[in-house]
């Protein structure tokens, strides 16, 4: 099976887990979740894709940092929009809930810490049942006309290779019946996301506790919606780290060229 495969260097990346709100510490995914990745894939072809994309990812950094930025309470923006904006305008000055009332006394410094990754190094490869529309992705991401960032706007990419930013490779689909057999045949996961689903009791118990459980954004339930008010679909994962699992009864993406080991997201 041919499929496309980006290397991709990041100085800085933070992914951030949507089910985290909080501002005052904000930690980061290990890696980036399937609708983040198709957030810059779309972002790059520059229009919305018709097809099912399947999207698998291998990633490693060099170690985390702590960054902070100055924000503001995000309560006095929004309600001063609206009060510019007319909504409740008479409600908000019998109020005295005037600029001035709200700079002097709603508005609040914050700082924002996040958790970044350093030196991050990506692997994704995509893959897509309709040939003409991979076709259309492969030659958006080989001349992007615009620069590609994973994560917040300032963490761009940039391919591990100069000039070969995506290239095609052939997979081979392969399912170890046991570990004996995944050893013998060095089919290993490592520093990626494992599908799991908790209603499989049987394969689940396998490896719910060979890395750490994480429920992540899969799609969007209404890709029609206005942006704001779409809604995630989650799906459970297993993050591995770089020690590995040797899988067994999961079907598994073997890269014939460079003998890394995924799943599909």
């Amino acid at each position: 099976m041919k499929v496309l495969q980006c290397k991709l260097k990041q100085p800085t990346a933070h992914y951030r887990d949507p089910k985290v709100f909080q501002n005052e510490y904000i930690s980061t995914l290990n890696l980036p979740s399937k609708t983040t990745i198709m957030g810059m894939i779309t972002y790059l072809c520059d229009r919305r894709l018709n097809s099912d994309i399947d999207i698998g990812i291998i990633g490693t950094h060099h170690h985390r940092e702590l960054e902070f930025s100055r924000g503001e309470n995000i309560d006095f923006w929004n309600e001063y929009t609206n009060m510019r904006k007319g909504k409740d305008k008479e409600k908000f000055l019998l109020q005295g809930n005037y600029y001035d009332y709200y700079k002097e006394h709603k508005a609040q410094n914050s700082i924002l810490n996040y958790e970044v990754l350093k030196e991050v190094e990506l692997t994704i490869f995509i893959s897509c049942k309709d040939d003409e529309e991979l076709e259309f992705i492969r030659k958006k991401l080989e001349s992007p006309c615009k620069y590609a960032n994973l994560g917040r706007k300032e963490d761009f990419v940039i391919p591990s290779e100069k000039g070969c930013f995506v290239k095609e490779v052939e997979l081979k689909e392969v399912i170890p019946m046991n570990t004996r057999d995944a050893i013998k045949e060095n089919i290993k996961l490592k520093n990626t996301y494992v599908r799991v689903d908790l209603r499989d009791k049987e394969n689940v118990e396998t490896i719910i506790n060979q890395g750490v459980l994480i429920a992540l954004p899969y799609k969007y339930k209404d890709l029609e919606a206005n942006r704001d008010d779409r809604v995630y679909e989650f799906c459970h994962y297993i993050y591995v780290d770089n020690d590995g699992i040797y899988p067994k009864n999961i079907k598994v993406n073997v890269c014939i060229d460079t003998k890394e080991v995924f799943t599909w997201l």
